[in-house]
């Protein structure tokens, strides 16, 4: 097994472009209950809780998938990751106050013409009443991109994280802590976000949350039902933009030095470590969904 020593803690942020980015802002802000702490040039801030953005919406010409940020381990510098990752060869750029509430961070382009900024403090401040969804945290990012291979070898071999299930060779979970996932690398002829996903603070509010999004006028896609691959018990509608948002509760804990996962009463064998899922076991329950959550 290969030793688990990534370099980054957690998924802390994701930026999209927008056409519209106001509609955008009004379902991020208004129904899922993000706080909006900042605008500036066509771009939007919103804290899920406490963090000064964990997404940025900005104005651009089409949809598109503009940066992810992830929080460096507490002893690897800026310096260091930049040299980490030009030695790996990619060009890596230092940056200063190129964003708010994030004062120096560095950036490279990634396979799949993905960005990745790396950054060591985000402003934090004391999280307001929720309103809204108003989901606990961003939990994960799932990537839709032609270079998987290349994708997943940049998060294994460059910025240590682990592999810890697949779904039919098509899906790849990803992770650089004790989550199933924080990231899902998904091999398809194209280039876009798949999902982004947010957990709930417990399973009662997955129907609180699909009552607040009927009632602004957003269809719950698919679920809630239990996944297969990292057990989460999900549900997915589309933001106005028709990314994918996740909102998830129960997912697999994992344990790097054991290389498996947490026991739980709902998981089919003991211990659960990573394996290949087939396609049918999207879902545990065999819930017959009519949406095609394959295709987001």
């Amino acid at each position: 097994m290969k030793p688990f020593n990534p370099k980054t803690v957690e998924l802390g942020y994701v930026a999209l472009g927008s056409s519209d980015p106001a509609k955008q802002v009004a379902h991020y802000r208004d129904v899922l209950g993000l706080k909006e702490t900042g605008s500036e040039d066509g771009t939007t801030y919103l804290s899920v809780n406490g963090a000064h953005h964990d997404i940025v919406l900005t104005k651009t010409t089409e949809k598109s998938f503009v940066h992810q940020g992830y929080q460096l381990r507490g002893d690897i510098e800026l310096n260091e990751m930049a040299k980490t990752l030009e030695d790996a060869g990619f060009k890596a750029e230092i940056k200063s106050d190129s964003q708010p509430g994030v004062a120096k961070l560095v950036e490279c382009i990634a396979p799949g013409g993905v960005t990745f900024q790396f950054y060591k403090e985000i402003d934090r401040k004391l999280p307001t009443p929720p309103v809204g969804v108003a989901p606990l945290r961003l939990g994960h990012l799932a990537i839709i991109t032609p270079e998987r291979e290349a994708l997943f070898k940049f998060y294994e071999e460059v910025l240590g994280f682990h592999y810890t299930d697949d779904i039919g060779e098509l899906a790849f979970f990803m992770t650089c802590n004790r989550d199933h996932h924080v990231v899902n690398v998904l091999g398809l002829p194209e280039s876009r976000i798949h999902h982004i996903a947010f957990e709930l603070r417990d399973n009662g509010e997955h129907v609180r949350a699909a009552d607040i999004l009927s009632r602004n006028g957003t269809d719950t896609l698919w679920g809630p039902s239990r996944h297969g691959a990292g057990h989460n018990v999900a549900a997915y509608h589309h933001d106005p933009d028709r990314v994918m948002i996740e909102l998830y509760t129960q997912m697999d804990v994992y344990i790097p030095a054991l290389g498996h996962f947490e026991p739980r009463d709902w998981h089919e064998e003991y211990p659960m470590v990573p394996k290949s899922w087939p396609l049918e076991k999207m879902t545990v329950w065999e819930t017959p969904f009519g949406f095609n959550l394959a295709e987001g």
